[in-house]
């Protein structure tokens, strides 16, 4: 293991910890009006779908390079809908998720749907196979590794994930779900790693550690996440015809 990982390593369970913790102890507002493409009779009562937000008017995938096994090259989305979630090795949420991502996207993915989980805002150089490595560590190695290479490699971090914050000044923050047509429009966004109830913490002090975290789940794999990436899949969403013949972008 190369010095990179075994430092991302230690700092994504420390900030496991600390997300769990929180999670178990507070409940963090979440900001914003639902989002309307999921205001379908079939997703009103869906968790998942509620925890989606109304995105900021004309938010919308920038122009920019990102890296696979193969090289750099401008991001194209394909034509439908992406579920396009940003992530980092320092964003244990985003760790812990990707798994979940994985399974739905063998489960639900197609030409009408998929899922793009792109890596930005490193907090240290990464190439595509130390991407590749982390992928298949958090069970989620059914995803080919894509690197944000914008600006600082952060171009989508700073561009997609600018939020409202409930006692300060917007700010960027990881993990962002973005649901997004093939114009690169952005359709709804979701923030966190949502958990599938509370989390008790088992370590010493009742510190909340990965295994109680793992132990609840998130949303993604309970009943509620399953039935969103099928109406996703199927295209049942409101206006779920018009967006899956977007134009796909081309940057």
């Amino acid at each position: 293991m190369t010095t990179w990982t075994r430092r991302g390593a230690m700092a994504g369970a420390a900030a496991l910890a600390g997300a769990g913790a929180a999670g178990a102890q507070t409940r963090i507002p979440v900001l914003g009006d639902p989002a309307k493409v999921f205001d379908t009779p079939a997703l009103r009562g869906n968790r998942m779908a509620r925890a989606f937000r109304e995105p900021p008017q004309g938010l919308a995938v920038p122009a920019l390079k990102v890296e696979r096994r193969e090289g750099v090259a401008p991001l194209k989305l394909q034509p439908g809908l992406t579920l396009v979630s940003l992530w980092a090795p320092w964003c244990a949420p985003c760790l812990h998720e990707l798994g979940d991502l994985a399974m739905l996207q063998e489960k639900f993915g197609g030409p009408r749907f998929r899922i793009l989980p792109i890596l930005t805002a490193p907090r240290e150089p990464i190439t595509a196979a130390e991407a590749g490595f982390l992928l298949k560590k958090h069970k989620a190695g059914v995803f080919a590794p894509v690197i944000d290479r914008g600006t600082d490699s952060k171009g989508l971090f700073q561009a997609l994930s600018m939020r409202e914050t409930p006692n300060g000044p917007a700010r960027p923050g990881l993990p962002c779900n973005l649901l997004v047509a093939a114009d690169g429009q952005v359709l709804a966004r979701q923030f966190g790693a949502p958990m599938n109830g509370m989390v008790s913490g088992t370590g010493e002090g009742g510190k909340v550690t990965a295994a109680d975290v793992a132990k609840v789940g998130t949303l993604w794999a309970a009943p509620d996440g399953e039935a969103l990436m099928k109406a996703l899949a199927r295209g049942e969403i409101a206006g779920g015809g018009s967006v899956a013949r977007s134009r796909p972008l081309v940057s």
